[in-house]
Parts: structure tokens; C-alpha cells; sequence
């Protein structure tokens, strides 16, 4: 990787302050050159376990607040699997990325999933189906168009949205919201960048209630097994069943 030095790292970092003066406001104390020394005070390991402290009571603070929505979200899941439904996986960066792990279980399950952007275009809504919103903020302005045109074009498409608590435009778009509850008061996270927490309880909620769904409907190893790909490296996981 390529440092910037002296003179000409001050001169970026001059650019940024007078160009995004309310992002960059601390940027002022920014050294001339970049770092190069670590922090030896830095504790590595307990700063790691201090991310996951934070994002598992985000989760449990989350099923605690939304457990009849969750509950009933549990519910369609297994609907969508047991009928094949078409179900959209909508979102942008890595909250998209954060769905994708329980949507691909979703499609192991039996549902018809597509990924908005992805290779294979979404099915037009007029074949109803099902749409699973996620933003961290719930105010990403490109998943707010989607779900605005999803309401205005067709009331055949039910929609799950899992977003921040209080992304107010967000929820009204949604049959079932999941809100996803702030860190804990008295805490915060030491690795936190951005909102990756958030992502990450989009990720692991998901992928829990869709396993859910299949537990509730009786869902036996075999089913999992023979709704996984069996080409390629991933595969095959239906060797037990073949031998």
C-alpha cells in the first residue's frame, strides 16, 4: 500500500475539511503524514470480543422488542418455502450482502429467490410473491424508491423489512417490520465502523428466523440436504442420501 506524505497529505486533508466540512469536522488534528507506528496500548483481542458482547445484545434487545412481528415473519417464511414463492431480496451495500446469507438458505428451504442487481433480473411483481427489505438505517434512498414502487405498482407483493426501529418512511412500507433496537445504553461498540453492527444483526436475525421457519414446519435434515446445489464446490450435500 501507498503512503501519502508531508506536504502533500496536508494538502488532501485541507481539500476534505473545506469540501465536507460536516464529515471531515476532527480531520484538523489529523498528524502531516500518516502513521507509522501501531498503538501498543491497543488490546486486539478484547476489542474483538467487546464487537460481538455489543452485537449479540443488539439482537436479543431486537427479538425482545419485535417478537410478535419476528414470530409472524417466521411464519410467512415457511409459507414462502412450502409454496415455492418468488421472493426479492432488496437492499444496497453491505446490508444487501447481510441478507444474501439468509436468502440463500431461504432458497434451500424451497422459496424462488432473486437478489435485486444480481445477474438474474426479478421477476416481474405481477407474479406477487414476497419482498425482504434490509437497510441498516432504513433510510437508504435508493431501497425507499424500490419499496415506494413496489406499493404504488401492485398490493400483491408482501413485504418483510428489517431496518433500524425508528426508519419511519421504512416501516410504513412494510407488512411485517422487524426494528432493529441501538447498542445497549452504557456500552459501545469498540470496533464499530459505520453501522456494520446493524448489518451484522440483519445477517444473523435473518438467517435465524428462516431456519426457524423450517423447524416449525417440521423440516428434516434431507429436506435441507436436497434443496442445497449438489454441482460444484459447495456440494454436494446429498451423499447421505444417495448412499
Amino acid at each position: 500500500m501507498t503512503l501519502i506524505h508531508g506536504n502533500r497529505y496536508s494538502e488532501i486533508c485541507e481539500n476534505l475539511r473545506k469540501d465536507f466540512p460536516e464529515i471531515f469536522c476532527d480531520i484538523g488534528n489529523t498528524p502531516a503524514r500518516m502513521p507509522q507506528s501501531t498503538n501498543p496500548s491497543f488490546d486486539i483481542c478484547g476489542s474483538i470480543q467487546g464487537r460481538f458482547s455489543v452485537i449479540n445484545k443488539q439482537i436479543l434487545n431486537t427479538v425482545n422488542w419485535a417478537r410478535p412481528e419476528i414470530e409472524q415473519a417466521v411464519k410467512l417464511f415457511l409459507q414462502w418455502m412450502q409454496e415455492r414463492t418468488i421472493v426479492r431480496i432488496i437492499g444496497a451495500g453491505r446490508a444487501r450482502l447481510a441478507a444474501a446469507i439468509p436468502a440463500n438458505r431461504l432458497a434451500h428451504g424451497g422459496a424462488r429467490v432473486y437478489v435485486q442487481d444480481d445477474i438474474i433480473p426479478m421477476p416481474h411483481t405481477f407474479k406477487g410473491g414476497g419482498i425482504i427489505a434490509a437497510s441498516a438505517s432504513g433510510k437508504t434512498e435508493s431501497v425507499l424508491s424500490v419499496l415506494r414502487s413496489a406499493r404504488k405498482d401492485t398490493k400483491d407483493v408482501q413485504i418483510v423489512g428489517i431496518a433500524a426501529f425508528d426508519a419511519g418512511e421504512f416501516k410504513t412500507y412494510c407488512d411485517i417490520f422487524v426494528g432493529i433496537q441501538p447498542e445497549p445504553e452504557g456500552v459501545s461498540n469498540p470496533l464499530r465502523a459505520l453501522a456494520d453492527s446493524e448489518e451484522y444483526v440483519i445477517s444473523e436475525l435473518l438467517d435465524a428466523m428462516v431456519v426457524a421457519a423450517g423447524k416449525l414446519g417440521g423440516f428434516v435434515d434431507t429436506l435441507w440436504r436436497i434443496g442445497h446445489e449438489n454441482l460444484g464446490p459447495t456440494g454436494p450435500y446429498d451423499t447421505k442420501i444417495r448412499e
